[in-house]
């Protein structure tokens, strides 16, 4: 189970790195202003997955972990009562109103469903390799692949890019077809609790807001250079979140699991590990971000030298709430949905309190969603420590973990490093270096992360 979970961070990562070289290839074609138009369409898409279809995902993965079974009758039920209508009135509408263009952004959003839908289901099932690599890499090395050879041959559109978009999801799914090997699963579609659900999707509306909204807003009162902005952060917040986002889809069937047999102290020496281990991958991204932002922002566009003070600012929340550990899923998959959804309501209203006081600043939206991002991620870590009865990590320890990037970042500003390449892949790798090194040889880290303490055999997490 770790090994795949290490696994998955490298290919989220590597999922993240491939988003980044095809902004960074859109933008060179398109300028700012045209990776902003795309990324709203994209973000468009997204809103409808994640408002409408995405309770399901969690809903696989609270009743399916662990269990040899399925939500086939229910699924039957979904789909052709309630996904699909869904999907063929906005098509319809599209038509009517004659805008027949945004049709391709329900299709996107239905192909995004039901490869999320397989994929998490595949989890609870234990084909982590393949559902990972679907997910974070064979669409997207597709997408950038494409993109390169549209461009070389001087055809690259914005129809075309929103295209290609929507055939890497199939792609996807032809690579998750294939027969499912094994004995009858029990359908355990008589569990499933439609007020759960109702609680999921309501938790994952609200994550749109903060997920989708700021670009798609920054492009409707601002325009389109702005909500490519906006949509560069986010993609740097993509890449932060690989650090956290695998927790999600390896360790939220091990809390589910864990929950429903009352094991809440396994639940709390998880949680401490996996906050350790993402705090090792966040060290060497936060000398990175907050070390040597020029760097990063000259590769991903020129335009962007102007916002190396917020693009910090931005990096650090961020980076702060990934380091927090999941406390979200871990909510969701122990019978605290409605907190989680709590939480983050209450951020959100802060959130759009800032998006009003700030409104004729540019680029108000970012504001609201680093303020938001603290908020949350604070706030939800507070009631997981009460939740465990006890902190997982100590705070002392906590603050400790950054001393080795904070003395690598004032290195770099005291020594004006902060324009070199070669000094940042050099203070980043010895970063990483320095807090493997330590977690190898502590005995909450990586050895009990590997089930290598004489009483890891008694763990839930601690079996591969």
């Amino acid at each position: 189970m770790n090994i795949i979970f290490l696994i998955s961070v490298v290919l989220k990562g590597f999922g993240a790195l491939l988003e980044i070289l095809l902004q960074i290839t859109i933008t060179k074609t398109a300028g700012l202003s045209g990776y902003g138009i795309y990324t709203t369409w994209i973000n468009f898409a997204d809103l409808i997955f994640w408002c409408l279809f995405s309770g399901i995902v969690k809903s696989n993965t609270f009743y399916l972990s662990g269990k040899h079974a399925t939500l086939k009758h229910f699924k039957i039920q979904y789909y052709t009562k309630y996904v699909l209508p869904v999907i063929i009135g906005m098509l319809l509408i599209s038509g009517l109103t004659g805008q027949k263009a945004f049709a391709v952004v329900p299709v996107i959003a239905l192909a995004e469903v039901l490869v999320l839908d397989r994929s998490s289901s595949m989890l609870t099932e234990g084909k982590y390799l393949r559902s990972l690599t679907g997910e974070y890499v064979i669409g997207r090395l597709f997408l950038l692949a494409a993109v390169l050879i549209f461009q070389k041959a001087g055809i690259l559109t914005q129809n075309v890019l929103i295209l290609l978009y929507l055939v890497q999801y199939l792609l996807i799914l032809v690579f998750f077809a294939g027969r499912r090997a094994g004995r009858e699963r029990v359908d355990v579609s008589g569990e499933l609790s439609l007020w759960k659900l109702g609680q999921y999707q309501r938790s994952d509306i609200m994550q749109a807001m903060i997920g989708q909204m700021p670009v798609i807003l920054q492009y409707l009162f601002v325009g389109s250079f702005e909500a490519g902005v906006v949509g560069v952060v986010l993609l740097v917040k993509k890449l932060i979140n690989f650090i956290s986002g695998p927790t999600a889809k390896i360790f939220l069937p091990e809390f589910s699991r864990l929950y429903h047999v009352g094991r809440k102290d396994e639940i709390r020496n998880c949680f401490a590990s996996i906050m350790r281990i993402q705090m090792m991958f966040a060290g060497p991204l936060a000398v990175v971000l907050l070390g040597y932002p020029g760097v990063i922002l000259k590769i991903m566009a020129e335009e962007l030298s102007g916002y190396t003070t917020l693009f910090m600012l931005c990096s650090a929340a961020f980076l702060i709430a990934a380091t927090l550990g999941p406390c979200g899923g871990l909510m969701q998959m122990t019978g605290s949905e409605r907190m989680d959804n709590r939480c983050r309501e209450a951020a959100i209203l802060v959130m759009l309190a800032v998006f009003m006081l700030l409104h004729k600043n540019p680029l108000f939206a970012l504001y609201g969603l680093c303020i938001q991002t603290l908020l949350e991620s604070s706030g939800k870590y507070i009631f997981v420590c009460r939740w465990m009865e006890k902190a997982p990590v100590r705070l002392k320890e906590y603050i400790a973990w950054w001393a080795v990037p904070a003395i690598a970042v004032a290195l770099t500003y005291l020594l004006n490093w902060q324009n070199s390449f070669k000094m940042m892949v050099c203070l980043a790798g010895l970063d990483f270096l320095i807090q493997f090194l330590w977690e190898l040889k502590h005995e909450d880290g990586l050895k009990q992360f590997f089930g290598r303490r004489k009483d890891s055999g008694k763990s839930g997490y601690g079996r591969v």
